[in-house]
C-alpha cells in the first residue's frame, strides 16, 4: 500500500471532523485509491469539492512532520479518540502529524506531509442513512 494515501487521509478526516461534526466510519486503501466513509447528520454531497481539495493540499503543503510512536493504551486514551480500537489491544499505534492531528492507526505513513502530492477527491455518495463514502487519488 501507498504510504501517502494514509496520511492524506487523515487530513481529510480531521477537516471533516472540524468543519462538519462527522464521525469517521471505515478507511481502505488500494495501490492509488483511498476510501474514506463518514458519519454526518449534515449532507456532505454539497461540500464544494475545490474549496475542500483547496484545504486539505494547504495542509499538505505546510511540510508537517509525520510521526510515528507507541503507546500503552492509558497513555493513548489521554490523547486520541480509541473508539475504534479494540478493547483487547493494549499497544497503541499514534500517527502524529505535527501541530495538526493526532489518531491511532496500524497503516504505513509517509515522514513529512510534503511527501503525499496533491489530493483529488473523486466522489462523495451517500451510502447509508447519515453515512456519506469519499473516494480519492493523489497526484
Amino acid at each position: 500500500m501507498n504510504p501517502k494515501l494514509p496520511t492524506a487521509e487523515h487530513i481529510l478526516a480531521k477537516i471533516l471532523e472540524d468543519e462538519f461534526n462527522v464521525k469517521v466510519g471505515i478507511c481502505k486503501f488500494t495501490d492509488d485509491l483511498g476510501l474514506l466513509e463518514v458519519y454526518s447528520k449534515v449532507d456532505l454531497r454539497k461540500i464544494d469539492l475545490n474549496q475542500l481539495e483547496n484545504e486539505i493540499n494547504k495542509v499538505i503543503s505546510r511540510n508537517l512532520e509525520v510521526r510515528k510512536y507507541i503507546l500503552s493504551r492509558k497513555e493513548a486514551e489521554k490523547i486520541v479518540d480509541l473508539w475504534k480500537v479494540p478493547k483487547n489491544v493494549e499497544k497503541i499505534r499514534v500517527i502524529d502529524i505535527k501541530g495538526f492531528d493526532k489518531r491511532p492507526c496500524k497503516d504505513e505513513h509517509v515522514d513529512n506531509t510534503s511527501e503525499i502530492g496533491e489530493i483529488i477527491i473523486q466522489s462523495i455518495k451517500r451510502v447509508g442513512k447519515d453515512r456519506y463514502r469519499f473516494l480519492f487519488v493523489l497526484k
